[in-house]
Protein backbone atom coordinates (compact mmCIF):
# COMPACT_ATOMS: atom_id res chain seq x y z
CA UNK A 1 0.00 0.00 0.00
CA UNK A 2 1.46 3.33 -0.79
CA UNK A 3 2.17 5.80 1.78
CA UNK A 4 -0.29 8.25 1.93
CA UNK A 5 0.33 11.62 2.67
CA UNK A 6 2.45 12.11 -0.19
CA UNK A 7 5.81 12.90 2.64
CA UNK A 8 6.71 9.03 1.48
CA UNK A 9 5.18 9.20 -2.48
CA UNK A 10 2.67 8.32 -3.57
CA UNK A 11 1.62 9.46 -7.17
CA UNK A 12 -1.87 11.19 -7.98
CA UNK A 13 -1.92 8.35 -10.23
CA UNK A 14 -1.48 5.85 -7.74
CA UNK A 15 -3.88 7.04 -5.54
CA UNK A 16 -6.57 7.13 -8.55
CA UNK A 17 -5.59 3.36 -9.19
CA UNK A 18 -6.71 2.43 -5.84
CA UNK A 19 -9.21 4.53 -5.47
CA UNK A 20 -11.32 3.42 -8.85
CA UNK A 21 -10.26 -0.28 -9.01
CA UNK A 22 -12.86 -3.30 -9.56
CA UNK A 23 -13.19 -5.90 -7.72
CA UNK A 24 -12.55 -9.10 -9.33
CA UNK A 25 -11.66 -11.86 -6.49
CA UNK A 26 -15.01 -12.18 -5.59
CA UNK A 27 -16.59 -16.04 -5.59
CA UNK A 28 -20.07 -15.94 -7.84
CA UNK A 29 -21.95 -16.20 -4.27
CA UNK A 30 -20.93 -12.97 -2.84
CA UNK A 31 -21.02 -11.12 -6.14
CA UNK A 32 -24.81 -11.83 -6.35
CA UNK A 33 -24.80 -10.43 -2.81
CA UNK A 34 -23.27 -7.46 -4.07
CA UNK A 35 -25.39 -7.33 -7.47
CA UNK A 36 -28.75 -7.69 -5.13
CA UNK A 37 -27.80 -4.13 -3.73
CA UNK A 38 -29.08 -2.53 -7.23
CA UNK A 39 -32.52 -3.89 -5.63
CA UNK A 40 -32.24 -2.00 -2.16
CA UNK A 41 -35.75 -0.22 -1.73
CA UNK A 42 -35.97 3.61 -1.18
CA UNK A 43 -38.43 6.57 0.16
CA UNK A 44 -38.13 9.55 -2.37
CA UNK A 45 -38.80 12.70 -0.37
CA UNK A 46 -42.21 13.16 0.42
CA UNK A 47 -44.66 14.85 -0.87
CA UNK A 48 -46.24 16.79 1.14
CA UNK A 49 -49.25 19.86 0.51
CA UNK A 50 -53.33 20.69 1.33
CA UNK A 51 -55.82 19.63 -1.20
CA UNK A 52 -58.55 23.17 -0.81
CA UNK A 53 -62.38 22.97 -2.02
CA UNK A 54 -63.67 26.04 -1.29
CA UNK A 55 -67.08 27.18 -1.66
CA UNK A 56 -66.77 28.94 -4.69
CA UNK A 57 -64.98 26.65 -6.84
CA UNK A 58 -67.22 24.24 -9.66
CA UNK A 59 -68.25 20.70 -8.47
CA UNK A 60 -67.57 18.11 -8.70
CA UNK A 61 -63.83 19.19 -8.11
CA UNK A 62 -61.08 16.74 -7.87
CA UNK A 63 -57.28 17.49 -6.28
CA UNK A 64 -54.62 15.33 -7.81
CA UNK A 65 -52.39 14.91 -4.92
CA UNK A 66 -49.56 12.83 -6.42
CA UNK A 67 -49.14 11.47 -9.89
CA UNK A 68 -45.57 9.27 -10.83
CA UNK A 69 -46.13 9.30 -14.60
CA UNK A 70 -42.57 8.68 -15.82
CA UNK A 71 -40.77 6.70 -12.93
CA UNK A 72 -40.36 3.65 -15.06
CA UNK A 73 -39.24 1.91 -12.15
CA UNK A 74 -40.93 -0.34 -9.42
CA UNK A 75 -42.26 1.55 -7.06
CA UNK A 76 -45.56 2.18 -4.77
CA UNK A 77 -47.23 4.72 -3.01
CA UNK A 78 -47.62 5.23 1.12
CA UNK A 79 -48.71 7.77 3.12
CA UNK A 80 -51.93 10.12 5.03
CA UNK A 81 -54.73 12.24 4.46
CA UNK A 82 -55.95 14.24 7.26
CA UNK A 83 -59.81 14.40 6.91
CA UNK A 84 -60.40 16.40 10.08
CA UNK A 85 -61.77 19.54 8.14
CA UNK A 86 -64.56 17.26 6.56
CA UNK A 87 -67.92 18.30 7.51
CA UNK A 88 -70.70 16.68 9.26
CA UNK A 89 -72.85 14.46 5.97
CA UNK A 90 -69.93 16.10 3.79
CA UNK A 91 -68.39 13.38 2.05
CA UNK A 92 -64.63 12.67 -0.08
CA UNK A 93 -63.78 10.21 -2.60
CA UNK A 94 -60.13 9.27 -3.03
CA UNK A 95 -59.32 7.10 -6.38
CA UNK A 96 -56.20 5.23 -6.72
CA UNK A 97 -55.00 5.35 -10.28
CA UNK A 98 -52.35 2.71 -12.09
CA UNK A 99 -50.66 2.77 -15.75
CA UNK A 100 -49.86 -1.00 -16.30
CA UNK A 101 -48.48 -0.33 -20.01
CA UNK A 102 -45.23 1.85 -21.25
CA UNK A 103 -46.89 5.06 -22.97
CA UNK A 104 -50.63 3.86 -21.53
CA UNK A 105 -52.77 6.20 -19.38
CA UNK A 106 -53.62 5.34 -15.89
CA UNK A 107 -56.56 3.85 -15.28
CA UNK A 108 -58.80 3.79 -12.03
CA UNK A 109 -58.56 0.58 -10.01
CA UNK A 110 -59.64 1.49 -6.49
CA UNK A 111 -62.27 4.50 -5.02
CA UNK A 112 -63.16 5.17 -1.34
CA UNK A 113 -65.64 7.28 -0.15
CA UNK A 114 -65.78 8.90 3.28
CA UNK A 115 -68.51 10.72 4.74
CA UNK A 116 -67.95 13.30 7.64
CA UNK A 117 -66.70 13.07 10.48
CA UNK A 118 -64.67 10.53 9.82
CA UNK A 119 -63.54 8.43 12.92
CA UNK A 120 -60.05 8.54 13.04
CA UNK A 121 -59.54 11.42 10.76
CA UNK A 122 -56.56 10.73 9.51
CA UNK A 123 -56.44 7.91 6.51
CA UNK A 124 -53.57 5.70 5.68
CA UNK A 125 -53.31 5.00 1.88
CA UNK A 126 -51.26 1.84 0.42
CA UNK A 127 -51.21 1.33 -3.78
CA UNK A 128 -50.29 -1.31 -5.19
CA UNK A 129 -47.22 -1.73 -7.11
CA UNK A 130 -46.78 0.09 -10.27
CA UNK A 131 -43.75 0.08 -13.06
CA UNK A 132 -45.62 3.23 -15.13
CA UNK A 133 -47.36 5.57 -13.28
CA UNK A 134 -49.60 5.46 -10.22
CA UNK A 135 -51.93 8.75 -9.52
CA UNK A 136 -54.24 9.37 -6.21
CA UNK A 137 -57.00 11.92 -6.64
CA UNK A 138 -59.55 13.73 -4.24
CA UNK A 139 -63.04 14.09 -5.31
CA UNK A 140 -65.74 15.92 -3.79
CA UNK A 141 -68.82 15.77 -5.71
CA UNK A 142 -70.61 18.81 -4.49
CA UNK A 143 -69.62 22.25 -2.77
CA UNK A 144 -68.82 21.70 1.47
CA UNK A 145 -70.40 24.38 3.73
CA UNK A 146 -67.49 26.17 4.10
CA UNK A 147 -63.87 26.40 2.65
CA UNK A 148 -62.28 22.89 3.07
CA UNK A 149 -58.22 22.09 3.03
CA UNK A 150 -57.01 18.49 3.45
CA UNK A 151 -53.35 17.99 4.41
CA UNK A 152 -51.58 14.76 2.58
CA UNK A 153 -48.25 13.67 3.21
CA UNK A 154 -47.09 10.88 0.61
CA UNK A 155 -44.14 8.70 0.39
CA UNK A 156 -43.16 7.20 -3.21
CA UNK A 157 -41.39 4.33 -2.41
CA UNK A 158 -39.08 3.10 -5.46
CA UNK A 159 -37.30 -0.60 -5.89
CA UNK A 160 -34.25 0.81 -8.01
Amino acid sequence: MPDFPPTGGATAAEIWSYATRTLTNLSDTRAAYIDRLANIEAYEAPVEGTATFNTGDTYPKTVTIIDTTGTNKLHLIDGYVDLTALGTNESITVKEYMQIASGGSPVKYAEYTYTGPVNPPLIHITTKPARYALKIELTMSSAPGANRSFAYQLFKKVIA
